[in-house]
């Protein structure tokens, strides 16, 4: 007789993904851990970033066709979409997501769709974005496809996407049962790879001074933006962008490549 890992190894990559959302919580075990050390995830770097990612999307978005990848319930699109795209679809594995952001849908300009990005897409798009996707997918062959058959000219893809590097990232995917079966933060190598292959390309880091010190901040300051906090986000601002070599480092980094 088979056993649950047995039967969970024999599915493929997006059904192991589905399974995790859908049936295994791990949703919920990361939002857990999210809220456990929440300065993280509060401090000023992360939100200069968040408000970056969302900068980036609205100056491309307006009056074009979008796409978000890994899409979840639909918050992030719904933001998205007060950003006057001309049209927005989203696009998720998990049926239980996508169910919900249904509920979201303004017909024939907002709408989601249950699928596997790996598979392929039929429509083009001026903007694709999404966060936290990359590094659950194949994500070399899924990038490829996407840049050359969906994405139009002058067109953008942006993402905000994990780093694996740092000691404390290897620690979190050892203990925290919070990540999917398939799921690799980025390293040096992906890095390099993205660099290699797409000529216009901007990486810009986030979290390094911020991570442990959010994690300590969680526990000493009822507000994450407190005087270590911000200056931890001053170094690490300056970092990011004197000290390229030091990017795996990093928590997080923006993805943002232009056609």
């Amino acid at each position: 007789m088979k056993s649950k890992s047995d039967n969970t190894e024999s599915l493929t990559r997006a059904q192991r993904e589905q399974k995790a959302y859908d049936e295994d919580g791990v949703w919920a075990r990361s939002h857990s851990w999210h809220y456990r050390f929440r300065h993280v995830f509060e401090s000023p770097n992360t939100t200069r970033y968040d408000r970056l990612f969302f900068d980036l999307i609205a100056r491309q978005a307006r009056n074009k066709r979008v796409l978000e990848i890994g899409c979840g319930d639909g918050s992030v699109a719904q933001e998205v979409f007060k950003f006057d795209p001309a049209y927005l679809n989203g696009i998720d594995i998990s049926e239980d997501f996508i169910r919900i952001a249904k509920r979201k849908e303004v017909p024939n300009q907002l709408e989601f769709s249950h699928g596997d990005v790996g598979e392929g897409l039929a429509s083009r798009f001026d903007l694709i974005f999404g966060r936290s996707i990359l590094h659950h997918l194949e994500y070399r062959s899924v990038l490829k496809l996407l840049y050359a058959n969906n994405l139009n000219e002058g067109g953008q893809m942006i993402f905000m996407e994990p780093l694996g590097s740092n000691p404390l990232i290897k620690l979190y995917h050892m203990f925290s049962h919070a990540h999917t079966p398939d799921e690799r933060p980025f390293e040096r190598e992906d890095l390099k790879w993205f660099r290699e292959n797409f000529a216009r390309i901007d990486l810009h880091p986030i979290n390094l001074l911020s991570f442990p010190l959010g994690i300590l901040s969680t526990h000493i300051f009822s507000s994450a933006n407190n005087f270590l906090l911000n200056l931890a986000d001053r170094v690490d601002t300056w970092l990011g962008e004197k000290a390229k070599i030091g990017v795996p480092l990093f928590r997080q980094t923006l993805i943002v490549i232009r056609k």
